[in-house]
């Protein structure tokens, strides 16, 4: 597991999470969900393009 990247991006995703679930009406709740979904494809991504830029050095 990348550690620094995924406690690099958790915050403000966790934090965006919260308050939308909190900020959104109840209709809406669901986009809190979509903050933690982008949270997981950030983090994949990050990962898939240094895995990337390592294999063009080598």
């Amino acid at each position: 597991m990348h550690k620094k990247k995924y406690f690099t991006l958790l915050p403000p995703f966790l934090i965006l999470a919260i308050i939308l679930a909190f900020a959104l009406p109840n209709d809406k709740r669901f986009y809190a969900l979509l903050a933690v979904i982008a949270f997981w494809i950030t983090y994949y991504v990050w990962i898939y393009i240094e895995n990337q830029k390592q294999k063009k050095k080598e």
